[in-house]
């Protein structure tokens, strides 16, 4: 047995994703969906597999290599079409017709995600031919299935209503030599004869069931997960089907992150509330991370209580707290502050000497603590910035370059860091908040939790998910916020789950409760809008 894989689209509607890369190299859960299929095809047994390229058919073909190095027993080999812009799949199933044509095969499109399980089943079954079908879904534009009373297929195409139709092609097919043999030749005469490049596999297998000489049986698949990824809603449904992230209601504690996350402004992320109150109800302790300077504890937990987030100081760590930590370790004569007047208090309260000076010598402030300072004016940048030139200690609060709102982002630490680095010709000497460790040690410590018993849910790459990195732990990078999918895709940062927003948490506290809702959610999303495939 031999397989097939068309991966040569350009996949127009995942820009800007595919800008840079083709659409079957797109990662799912952190594995390109061309990787998973190609494991799951060496699993099955079917060691010969030609995959079909054509847009950006170098990275194609890179993966291909490196997937094959990691399984020796898997043997693959590209073949490039030049023509894939104005081409469909029939047209590239034809490109491999010197490996497989007249022999039994396994064919899938490269754009679809599927349980390795989905194709052992399809390859396990008794019938010579076999469609891998899901008995359980409907769309209007997928290629639906329909039966005979013998049990085999009759008919395939969008066009089959929902009182007639079988179940939906997962775009997974076993064809025998027989059929092998009389669909390549339908292709060729399609292709050769009547010059139409244009046209989708499903049409010639279609004519040949509806000439009956041949059969093919439905496989029924439905128990299994799978999602053809043509747009970004059908990859939002794919990362939460397949990611590996364990149930939240199960770990000892959830670190969430606020602002991009819990909410934006005054506005609470729809959904937030009811994720923290289930986890709660489930005994898992919730804490609040920021970055954010501006503010104390007190503000935090007062202004999420007032959103319908109930907390208390206790459940809020700030990026000030590291700060506070390190003063009181070294105790410098003097620390002049560029933040907030709440800043500036939270630390003058808390035992450390807040200066506004910057004389010279030895009246001069031993450290700078630069924050995010929304209050901010030019005085004050350059009293820190005289005072750092003179020798003293430069601290930044936090790396956080910008702050989402809900008008989109502004300024935060990072960048008024950055203008007095730039005017000090110095870096800052420590930096603090996420993604150290120290951030979320005190309370690991404190409350014994181990790595994997707790998780970090953010919108930044950098800090969030390299926070739960840094720590051991799994992690959910949300899209609500700072981060993007395309930022995810092009990202050394591998986060456990991505999610739209924090309210997509809620299958994954709920544990059992929601599992069949679930697959009936990847499953209504299975099929494209358009009902278009890989080429």
């Amino acid at each position: 047995m031999k397989g097939v894989i068309l991966a040569a689209g350009i996949g127009s509607r995942l820009r800007p994703l595919t800008l840079e890369k083709p659409k079957s190299c797109i990662t799912v859960d952190g594995t390109p969906v061309l990787a998973r299929q190609l494991r799951a095809y060496a699993d099955a047994g079917v060691t010969d597999v030609v995959v079909v390229a054509g847009y950006l058919a170098d990275d194609v073909r890179a993966l291909c290599e490196e997937v094959a190095d990691s399984r020796p027993d898997l043997d693959v080999i590209v073949r490039e079409s030049e023509v894939f812009a104005n081409t469909d799949n029939m047209y590239s199933l034809y490109l491999a017709r010197e490996e497989v044509a007249g022999e039994p095969f396994v064919l899938t499109n490269g754009d679809v995600v599927f349980d390795s399980e989905l194709l052992a089943d399809l390859l396990a079954a008794a019938a010579d031919s076999a469609i891998a079908t899901d008995t359980e879904t409907f769309s209007e534009e997928a290629m639906k299935v329909t039966v005979g009373d013998g049990g085999s297929a009759t008919h395939i195409a969008k066009s089959v209503p929902a009182d007639v139709a079988h179940g939906v092609s997962t775009d997974a097919y076993r064809f025998s030599a027989a059929f092998s043999e009389a669909l390549f030749d339908e292709i060729t005469r399609t292709i050769e004869r009547e010059g139409d490049y244009g046209d989708w596999t499903e049409a010639a297998i279609d004519r040949l069931l509806r000439g009956g000489t041949h059969d093919v049986e439905p496989v029924d698949v439905s128990e299994h997960r799978w999602v053809e990824i043509d747009d970004f809603e059908d990859l939002r449904t794919a990362d939460r089907r397949f990611s590996s992230l364990s149930d939240l209601g199960q770990k000892e504690a959830v670190f969430f992150d606020l602002d991009g996350t819990v909410y934006l402004d005054d506005d609470l992320v729809t959904g937030a509330d009811g994720v923290v109150e289930t986890l709660r109800s489930r005994g898992v302790d919730v804490y609040f991370l920021t970055n954010n300077s501006s503010k104390w504890k007190d503000d935090y937990a007062e202004r999420l209580t007032d959103l319908g987030v109930p907390a208390a100081e206790e459940d809020v760590l700030l990026s000030t707290d590291g700060v506070l930590q390190h003063l009181r370790r070294t105790d410098p004569d003097g620390t002049f502050v560029l933040g907030t007047a709440a800043m500036r208090e939270a630390l003058t309260d808390r035992g450390v000497e807040v200066v506004d000076r910057v004389e010279s010598g030895e009246d001069a402030p031993e450290a700078v603590v630069v924050g995010f300072d929304t209050e901010l004016t030019y005085e004050k940048a350059r009293k820190a910035t005289l005072a750092i030139r003179d020798g003293a200690t430069f601290l930044l609060a936090h790396p956080d370059a910008v702050c989402p709102t809900a008008e989109g982002f502004v300024p935060d630490c990072g960048a008024i860091g950055a203008m007095i680095e730039t005017a000090t010709d110095r870096s800052p000497d420590r930096v603090f908040g996420k993604p150290n460790v120290e951030m979320v040690a005190p309370v690991l410590d404190a409350e014994g939790y181990a790595p994997e018993d707790v998780a970090v849910v953010g919108d930044r790459l950098e800090t969030d998910v390299r926070l739960a990195e840094n720590v051991g732990c799994e992690s959910v990078c949300v899209l609500s916020g700072d981060a993007t999918r395309a930022e995810v895709e092009s990202s050394d940062r591998s986060p456990t789950l991505v999610a739209p927003t924090v309210a997509a948490l809620t299958e994954f506290v709920r544990g059992d409760a929601t599992a069949d809702d679930a697959t009936a959610d990847a499953k209504q999303s299975a099929a494209s809008p358009d009902g278009g495939s890989e080429r």
